[in-house]
């Protein structure tokens, strides 16, 4: 039977699905794993606690229990709440961090005792940091999903209720896969494969998350990749999220890795809507009610293959349907950079009425130019957030 779940943060969140999952006992074993669930890159001031606790989850195909951690600080002076924890029935572990008095980056590592095997923290001390910088202050978290699991049933199986992941299989592959490149919560990461023939204009595999309630504000983000030597549709589109409202016909909202009108691949937000009009916005190219908008603040952001980008994505719906200003604004920070890149800020949109009721990645390959993919190829996503007013 489902676990029935509601808005939470990552912890609980993870804490209710690995009851569901029926924890294994015992100490690991050879395929037993120690994964970041939440807290990496937090900030706080001298002496000062993180807002979040440090929270591991250790894995065998599923969560497993009784398992011991150690927890180090390999750089800096602060202080863990506890130098051994014990996992919990949920398949969870966690510690405080307080900060210590000198600035700068802190390191903790923590490791599944018994083994070697063991994952690390950063800390930046002296400073208030999110790992999700462009967050509105005062949004609350609908889902912290760190790809230690693709859905919240570990059989596949669709779960009930809102605010749940759930998957639609397609003719790629989606599975949790080990990346020690991944820069917030390694080793996890999630990969969805496009297999050779897959025709343009169609997607893989679809995960999906429905918020409720239902609104017309959300703020995204997520840690994402595609293999270097991606083959790109002639069409120029390689569609990466979806934002779908609830009009009678779909109506979404999309990011993607976009070479419409340049070598390059940029990255751009699309306005699929039944009902809106658009044709005001600089630097766009469509028509009708479909709209490719391209970045309007430091010009288009280039994205490499190969290369982790950070995506954050806020929209606020317009007031009316005829009314020309929603908010659209997004940005983009490539992994080793100090700071992210805003890439568009557009405050007049017009927008669907209805709200926004799911949320997918469904990376849909090209725009039905007749053409297949002649290698294989993947994206990788490393943890997803999403949060509302």
């Amino acid at each position: 039977m489902a676990c029935a779940l509601h808005p939470l943060d990552s912890v609980t969140l993870l804490v209710l699905l690995a009851g569901c999952l029926t924890p294994a006992d015992g100490s690991p074993g050879d395929s037993t794993r120690i994964a970041i669930v939440s807290g990496n890159q937090q900030g706080a001031p001298l002496g000062q606690s993180l807002p979040e606790p440090l929270t591991v989850g250790v894995f065998n195909g599923r969560a497993v229990k009784h398992a011991r951690v150690t927890w180090t600080v390999t750089h800096g002076n602060g202080l863990v709440s506890a130098d051994t924890t014990t996992v919990s029935d949920s398949g969870t572990s966690a510690v405080a961090y307080t900060v210590g008095d000198t600035p700068g980056t802190d390191s903790v590592r923590a490791t599944l005792a018994g083994t070697t095997d063991a994952v690390t923290f950063a800390v930046v001390a002296g400073e208030r940091r999110s790992p999700w910088p462009g967050e509105p202050a005062g949004f609350k978290p609908i889902t912290d999903w760190p790809y230690n699991l693709l859905v919240t049933r570990s059989d596949g199986a669709v779960s009930t209720g809102a605010n749940v992941w759930n998957q639609s299989p397609g003719t790629g592959l989606a599975a949790v896969v080990p990346d020690s490149s991944a820069p917030l919560s390694p080793p996890n990461v999630l990969e969805i494969t496009y297999p050779v023939g897959l025709p343009s204009g169609s997607e893989p595999w679809t995960l999906y998350f429905n918020p409720r309630p239902a609104g017309r504000e959300f703020y995204t983000a997520f840690w994402w990749k595609a293999n270097a030597g991606w083959q790109g549709d002639p069409s120029g589109i390689n569609k990466i999220i979806f934002w779908q409202d609830s009009a009678p016909a779909s109506a979404n909202l999309i990011v993607m890795m976009n070479n419409q009108r340049q070598p390059d691949y940029v990255l751009t937000v699309t306005l699929e809507f039944n009902q809106a009009s658009n044709a005001q916005l600089v630097n766009s190219a469509g028509g009708g009610t479909v709209w490719h908008v391209f970045g309007n603040v430091h010009g288009n952001y280039v994205i490499v293959p190969g290369n982790w980008y950070r995506i954050e994505l806020y929209f606020k719906g317009s007031t009316t349907p005829t009314s020309q200003d929603g908010v659209l604004r997004w940005w983009a920070t490539k992994r080793g950079d100090w700071s992210p890149t805003q890439v568009g800020d557009y405050t007049n949109v017009n927008f669907d009425t209805p709200n926004f009721i799911q949320f997918s990645f469904a990376p849909t390959w090209g725009g039905n130019s007749g053409v297949a993919k002649r290698r294989k190829d993947y994206y990788r996503i490393d943890h997803v957030h999403l949060s509302g007013p």
